[in-house]
């Protein structure tokens, strides 16, 4: 029998293969396992992707990570995140820690939220379903918040209007405060547990990357190759191209590579695909996220994980510090920097890094431009897909077609979602254990 084709090895992909009961082959890319979820080593200082903190809800996955895949190499860490706005340090998440902010903003902030849950202004909104995030903003937080934080950061997170996202995507990533949790927070007392990553694991060496690496040291089963990618899959024929010039015959293929681009692929083999599935592909849409690596000499000055920037005067929506949420990620005396920016394509390398040094001066997380050692950028593409009026129908077009040919997409891009590193590991269970029987 052929066995299981696994198109990219990041967390999905290694997933796949590691609960797979049947012979499988998996192709990846770049020289290396791990997709996004990798580490580059700059003079000494580590840095992931931007941030890849990991949260564990499923027990089996938990006892995997914490007795097989990295054994007594986690460390808790307690998360220290902040909103930078009108000048002053708040601790995130904005809307249950407002205390410190000018009083008209925390009073503005305060009279949205009671308007919006029991005010006569808002009881529309609480008669039905939000139509898009916009709404979903309006009903669960009001119109201070909206206009104070939430508006501003989304768009620059998304680079479009949350009138223009739907609300499907939320879930356990946008917090829907309390009144308690509110005005606790407006007085100072307010919480900064609340959130699914107000505490995450992470590996004691090696950056996120040693995850990847120890789920493919204990792959079986199976085999793996790197530094090659596919060039046209044949769903008839059950075949793929590689780039090396392979071709490869399979029994079940699984994809964890990004859904418009498994459409093309599919379009370049024998078999074809359908103009309407081409058609849907184009619609999907994603943002590119441009992140720029830097160090600077001495401690860090803040005391910050990360930092959200909502005002314009800030082209970074997110500000990380490595050094600060675990110091052995950087040299003894060194403050290292992961700053974010979301766009599609309009803003290069060299603009990224100027800016970066901008914004966290700025931003007071270093003193001046002076203390910087380096400022690198990198380049995430498809970083966060837009779930935008052409996303549903567009998606499950592609979908239909794909149950048709008999490819099971797994994982954040393959699936075309915003999901955590846990959710692409389970999508790969999940696939493994659909072919499984």
């Amino acid at each position: 029998m052929e066995p299981i084709v696994i198109l990219g090895a990041g967390l999905a992909g290694l997933s796949a293969a590691h609960f797979l009961q049947r012979p499988w082959h998996l192709v990846e890319k770049t020289d290396r396992v791990g997709g996004l979820i990798k580490t580059e080593v700059i003079e000494g200082c580590f840095f992931d992707a931007t941030g890849h903190w990991l949260h564990l809800r499923d027990p089996e996955i938990k006892e995997l990570v914490n007795t097989r895949w990295l054994p007594d190499q986690l460390v808790s860490i307690q998360r220290k995140a902040a909103v930078f706005s009108r000048e002053v340090f708040t601790r995130f998440p904005y809307q249950v820690n407002t205390h410190g902010l000018p009083p008209e903003v925390v009073a503005e902030n305060l009279v949205g939220y009671v308007e919006a849950i029991y005010g006569e202004k808002g009881r529309a909104l609480r008669e039905r379903e939000p139509r898009d995030f916009a709404e979903f903003i309006l009903r669960y937080m009001g119109e201070g918040f909206a206009k104070n934080f939430m508006f501003p950061y989304n768009k620059k997170l998304w680079t479009v209007d949350p009138s223009e996202l739907s609300a499907a995507w939320v879930g356990r990533f946008v917090p829907r405060p309390s009144l308690k949790e509110v005005v606790d927070g407006a007085l100072g007392v307010g919480s900064d547990a609340l959130g699914y990553n107000a505490s995450f694991l992470y590996p004691r060496e090696g950056g996120i990357e040693s995850l990847a690496r120890a789920m493919r040291a204990h792959l079986r089963g199976g085999e793996l190759s790197v530094g090659v990618e596919p060039t046209a899959v044949d769903w008839k024929a059950r075949q793929v191209s590689l780039s090396d010039g392979r071709t490869l015959g399979y029994s079940q293929l699984i994809s964890s590579i990004s859904l418009p681009g498994l459409v093309r692929l599919v379009g370049k083999g024998a078999s074809g695909v359908p103009d309407e599935v081409l058609a849907a592909a184009g619609r999907l849409r994603a943002t590119t996220v441009t992140y720029v690596c830097v160090a600077a000499r001495g401690k860090n000055r803040q005391p910050w994980h990360w930092i959200y920037l909502p005002e314009p005067e800030f082209h970074s929506y997110r500000i990380g510090s490595p050094s600060a949420v675990y110091a052995p990620l950087a040299p003894p005396d060194t403050a290292t920097f992961c700053v974010e920016y979301s766009h599609h394509g309009e803003l290069s390398l060299a603009r990224a890094e100027a800016l970066a040094v901008e914004d966290l001066v700025r931003s007071r997380m270093v003193h001046s431009a002076e203390e910087l050692l380096f400022a690198r950028a990198r380049e995430i593409p498809h970083a966060y897909v837009l779930y935008d009026e052409a996303y549903g129908a567009a998606k499950a077009e592609i979908l239909r077609f794909l149950e048709h040919a008999g490819i099971l997409p797994a994982g954040r891009y393959g699936q075309w979602e915003y999901s955590s590193m846990e959710d692409a590991i389970l999508a790969g269970r999940a696939c493994a254990r659909r072919l499984n029987g």
